[in-house]
C-alpha cells in the first residue's frame, strides 16, 4: 500500500496524502488509531480515480466527510481513508441547489437561506457533511434531508459513475442503503420551495439556540446523538427520543475513563480528553443495559463504529427478550 500512496503522491495536490495519519485528527469525537493510508480529495476527477484504484487494488477503504456520527477502533484502520473535501455549491434554478458531498451541512443550510429557498431550516446545527447526512438520513423535528434531496451522483461498488433519485436509496429513520454499500457520494441536488428569507432565518436561529441549550460548544468532542431515537408508540405519535429515556434510567453522571455522558443531554457522549475508543465501547454498553433494565427498550447504535471486530460489537449487545 505504501507504494501505491507513494504513487498518488505523484498526482494529488501537495499535502494530500498521510502515511499513519491518526483518525483522531480527521473525526468530531477525536478518538482513533491510525489510518494505514489517509487521501484528501479536493476534486471529483480525483476522488473518482482514488476510489478506483482502492477497488482495483483490493485495499479495504472507508469514505470520510465531516467525520462525525462515526468511532474508529483505538487500532485504526487497516486500509486506506478518503477524506471527501468536495465543496462545490451552486443554483441550478430558482428553486434547486446543487452541492459537493464534502460540503459541510450548515454551509448548504445557510446557501438555502441566503437565496429565500426553504425546506433545509431543520438540518441547521447538524454537524458533518452533506454526504454523510445522506448517507444516514440526518434530519431533526420530524424532518430528514432524504424529504428534499432530488438526486445524488454516485460511484457504484464496480467503480461506475452514476445518478440516483430517493427511491433508489431506501431511506429509512437515519438509514439508507447507502449505510451498507460501498457507494460514494459525489454530488448531490436539492429541491426547495421559495420561502420568505425573514422566516427562514428566524427558524434557523431558533433552532441553533435549541441546540446550543441541550448540546455541547463547538469544539467539544463528540460523534452527536450516539442512538437513534425509538419508534412511536402510537400511529401519529413523534418518536421517543432515547435520551429522555436514557435521562430517566439515571445515564447522566455516567463516564468510563474519559467518555462521560453530557451532563445536558443523556444521548451524547463527549471525549473529556484523551477518551479511548474502549472506554466509549464500555460506556455506550452500561447505556443500553440501563436504559433496557429501566424502560424495557433496546437501544440501536446511530454512530457507526468502524475497526472493531465482531466479538468487540456483540460484547455491546443486550439481551432483547421482552424489548416492547
Amino acid at each position: 500500500m505504501r507504494d501505491w500512496g507513494e504513487s498518488l503522491i505523484q498526482w494529488l495536490p501537495e499535502g494530500t496524502v498521510w502515511f499513519d495519519r491518526p483518525l483522531r485528527e480527521d473525526t468530531t469525537f477525536r478518538i482513533g488509531g491510525c489510518a494505514r493510508l489517509s487521501v484528501g480529495v479536493h476534486a471529483k476527477d480525483h476522488l473518482i480515480e482514488v476510489v478506483h484504484q482502492a477497488i482495483r487494488e483490493g485495499f479495504p477503504w472507508f469514505l470520510l466527510g465531516g467525520g462525525s456520527n462515526v468511532l474508529f477502533s483505538d487500532r485504526g484502520f487497516d486500509g486506506v481513508v478518503i477524506l471527501n473535501r468536495l465543496d462545490d455549491l451552486r443554483l441550478t434554478s430558482q428553486d434547486r441547489i446543487e452541492t459537493g458531498a464534502g460540503l459541510p451541512l450548515i454551509d448548504f443550510v445557510r446557501f438555502a437561506e441566503k437565496n429565500g429557498l426553504s425546506g433545509a431550516e431543520d438540518l441547521a446545527g447538524i454537524p458533518g457533511s452533506v454526504g454523510g447526512a445522506i448517507v444516514g438520513n440526518a434530519g431533526a423535528f420530524g424532518r430528514n434531508i432524504g424529504e428534499i434531496l432530488e438526486y445524488v451522483d454516485l460511484i457504484s461498488e464496480d467503480g461506475t459513475v452514476s445518478r440516483m433519485v430517493p427511491d433508489d436509496l431506501e431511506f429509512d429513520y437515519r438509514e439508507s442503503k447507502l449505510k451498507y454499500s460501498q457507494d460514494v457520494v459525489i454530488s448531490a441536488g436539492f429541491k426547495l420551495t421559495q420561502g420568505n428569507p425573514p422566516l427562514i432565518e428566524k427558524r434557523i436561529e431558533e433552532i441553533l439556540a435549541l441546540r446550543a441549550g441541550k448540546h455541547p460548544a463547538k469544539g467539544v468532542a463528540t460523534a452527536g446523538s450516539f442512538f437513534k431515537n425509538l419508534p412511536p408508540e402510537k400511529p401519529g405519535d413523534r418518536r421517543v427520543a432515547a435520551g429522555l429515556i436514557l435521562d430517566r434510567a439515571g445515564a447522566i453522571g455516567l463516564s468510563v475513563g474519559d467518555a462521560a455522558v453530557f451532563e445536558k443531554h443523556a444521548n451524547i457522549v463527549v471525549n473529556r480528553g484523551a477518551a479511548t475508543a474502549q472506554d466509549v465501547l464500555e460506556l455506550t454498553s452500561i447505556m443500553k443495559r440501563i436504559a433496557f433494565e429501566s424502560a424495557g427498550v433496546a437501544l440501536e447504535e446511530e454512530v457507526r463504529r468502524i475497526g472493531f471486530t465482531e466479538d468487540e460489537l456483540a460484547a455491546t449487545e443486550i439481551v432483547r427478550a421482552g424489548n416492547r
